[in-house]
């Protein structure tokens, strides 16, 4: 057979930054590592100027920010891209936009077929939308298949109408020839003002379903039993809806300015290295309903298993799937004093840590991108010979 050709379509790409853009880079090295012949475009209201290189260098539209208009501006894009580039399918790393385009496309193409991702927030915030719900479903009733990144996001597609059998849940992996376990880093300690203490680590943009708000408090609880204890928060993209400000101010409140410390944005070969200045991995996530905010994986669990940190999480959204009983601690979401009884717990217990971190490492192994991506191509190769 052929070399298979996919042009994949997006709208979170490097040098963007966070979980999305990460899936979307790691699904198109690996696909081209696996054999494909992979072709990018990435739409953005804004081109990122900072971040990493991509694996797969992307042709980058640009659309105005008018998400309504989107499906148009896709359809344009993607009629020309079509006509030119022919591919033996279309994947779709997001359905705004592309999916209802796509969805007319294909009754006007012949032989067209397309697969969309499905990951968490963009499915859940539309849905409560007439307009966006009845645009969404539209673009995934159309798709020859729907790959989830996790069962709790399946359900919720499921919910749509979409049939079962086309729907198939392919998780989030991670680079775990970048993320490994390492010493921490004499100058990053230095850096932070973080020599001799014990670390508490979060990473993600700083948004309301993060939880850091949660991991703050349960910090004021403890901190003088824990003296050395220290919070370190890591990353600074958030859309128009950071919560800086706010934690910045809970902070003052609590007269914890000396335990928290911000890094801001931090570039993409220094991540590793944060991981493991970590004792602890946190991220007490929870479902932000009125906004459909939710965490529909989870890539930074992963990422911190595979970097050997112990984890204490929530059983928000898909977070458990990103997750074993062996590699973490799970609190429910919003509950401080639960949040604050598992920090003790696992700071008391070096023996705990340690074999928690042995088994995230091996967890990592099992879910790198390539084992998952291999997966995806599986499916891909039997909806091509259909």
């Amino acid at each position: 057979m052929d070399q298979m050709q996919v042009l994949v379509v997006t709208s979170d790409y490097p040098p963007e930054v966070g979980g999305m853009a990460e899936y979307s880079d790691a699904w198109c090295r690996e696909l081209a590592d696996q054999g494909f012949d992979v072709s990018v475009i990435n739409q953005t209201s804004s081109p990122a100027t900072e971040g990493r290189n991509p694996a797969i260098p992307s042709e980058t539209v640009t659309w105005p920010q008018s998400p309504r208009l989107f499906p148009l501006y896709a359809y344009q894009t993607l009629k020309t891209a079509l006509e030119l580039k022919k591919p033996d399918f279309v994947f779709a790393h997001t359905w705004i936009g592309w999916a209802p385009a796509l969805s007319y496309l294909k009754g006007k193409m012949q032989g067209l077929k397309y697969v969309v991702s499905a990951h968490g927030a963009e499915i859940i915030g539309p849905a409560q939308s007439t307009y966006y719900r009845f645009l969404m479903k539209t673009g995934l009733k159309g798709a020859d298949l729907i790959l989830p990144v996790s069962q709790f996001t399946a359900e919720h597609v499921s919910q749509l109408g979409i049939s079962k059998e086309r729907i198939r849940v392919v998780g989030n992996g991670v680079d775990i020839q970048k993320y490994n376990s390492t010493t921490p880093s004499p100058e990053l300690l230095r850096k932070y003002k973080l020599e001799n203490c014990q670390i508490l680590l979060t990473v993600g943009g700083l948004v309301e379903r993060k939880g850091h708000d949660v991991v703050i408090r349960a910090l004021a609880k403890i901190k003088d039993d824990y003296p050395k204890l220290r919070y370190l928060i890591c990353g600074g993209w958030a859309l128009d809806s950071s919560r800086e400000s706010y934690l910045r101010n809970l902070i003052k409140k609590l007269k914890l300015e000396d335990r928290v410390i911000f890094t801001g944005f931090v570039n993409d070969d220094v991540l590793p290295e944060i991981y493991n200045l970590a004792d602890i991995f946190i991220m007490t996530g929870k479902v932000v309903p009125e906004k459909g905010w939710v965490e529909g994986f989870g890539i930074s669990y992963l990422e911190a298993a595979a970097c050997g940190v112990p984890i204490i999480a929530t059983p928000s959204g898909g977070s458990r799937e990103a997750i074993t009983d062996e590699n973490s601690l799970v609190v429910p979401p919003d509950d401080v004093s639960s949040t604050a009884e598992a920090i003790g717990k696992l700071l008391d217990d070096r023996d705990q840590l340690d074999n928690m971190s042995r088994a995230g490492i091996d967890w990592a192994k099992t879910n790198s991108w390539p084992n998952r991506v291999h997966m995806g191509t599986k499916i891909f190769k039997e909806l091509i010979n259909e």
